[in-house]
């Protein structure tokens, strides 16, 4: 079987896709900005540590989501009940702010993306994700450096 079609991908690996498809999904949106535009933002989120993918944007519509995270799944009722987002996923309750630009259309989630590096060192990885080069070691800069020197 292909490595790029694991069946159980690991943690490093959904948190390494959801950082890098997050980040490529914007880019066009801030170079491409509308002309006038005086308040563009644009933010990158990277989960490190304990706070991952699944724990911050629950699939509590996947019926083996709470099976599968048992003593740490979000739950739709409660005293700490998860913020709902599209009637699929909901959003940790200590994240009300984020709520709010999800519901407002300012903020967007992309779950499940992966860069090509498939290596099992931790800091490799980050180096990949935050440098944008398809291996790690192959730049000093971040892609967010290079991006900002190339706009006009």
């Amino acid at each position: 079987m292909s490595v790029l079609c694991e069946s159980n991908p690991s943690r490093r690996a959904v948190l390494g896709s959801t950082g890098a498809l997050f980040a490529w999904s914007f880019v066009p949106r801030t170079a491409y900005a509308a002309p006038g535009s005086r308040d563009a933002r644009f933010m990158v989120v990277v989960l490190r540590g304990a706070l991952d993918g699944l724990s911050a944007v629950a699939p509590l519509g996947d019926p083996d989501y709470a099976a599968l995270r048992a003593g740490i799944a979000l739950t739709r009722e409660g005293p700490n009940a998860a913020l709902p987002l599209d009637g699929f996923f909901a959003l940790h309750p200590a994240m009300p702010n984020f709520a709010r630009l999800y519901a407002a259309g300012q903020a967007s989630v992309i779950h499940a993306a992966a860069t090509g590096y498939r290596e099992r060192s931790h800091f490799d990885g980050q180096d990949v994700l935050e440098s944008g080069q398809p291996g790690p070691g192959q730049t000093q800069s971040g892609w967010l450096n290079r991006l900002l020197l190339a706009l006009p």
